[in-house]
């Protein structure tokens, strides 16, 4: 599964593999990758582990998580979706959705990194103004 994912998106991305969960979430603090694909069963540390790990570290909070699985029915979509996953898809899957869906994970992430760019340099352009600055919104001016 390593080398099929590795293949089909490095087709258009970027790929580094690691061979099990401890490994990955190695990685993913020194890479700081755009995008995570994971598998739920990984040695050593298990999806769901590794999702664990990689939401309470600051430094990997907000990578954008596609967790891969076996286990068909809504319960175990809904379990990786409260573990902190982006997406989940169920294994088989093909080719075109996987890309479909980290494309679309990817894009989202990259809108969210420019808004909050905006949101950053509008702060520092109030928080330097000379004058007090207010803003309203709507009819009622809140």
């Amino acid at each position: 599964m390593r080398a099929y994912l590795s293949r089909l998106l490095g087709r258009r991305w970027t790929v580094a593999v690691a061979p099990d969960g401890l490994q990955a979430l190695e990685l993913a603090r020194t890479l700081q990758p755009d995008l995570i694909v994971t598998d739920v069963m990984l040695a050593q540390l298990d999806g769901f582990g590794l999702l664990r790990a990689l939401r309470t570290d600051p430094t990997t909070r907000d990578i954008p998580v596609v967790m891969l699985s076996a286990r068909a029915g809504e319960e175990s979509r809904v379990e990786g979706f409260e573990a902190g996953a982006d997406d989940y898809l169920i294994k088989p899957f093909t080719a075109r959705e996987l890309v479909a869906r980290v494309e679309a994970l990817l894009l989202r992430a990259h809108l969210r990194a420019v808004e909050n760019e905006h949101r950053r340099r509008l702060a520092n352009v109030f928080s330097h103004a000379p004058v007090a600055v207010a803003i309203f919104r709507g009819q009622d001016h809140v």
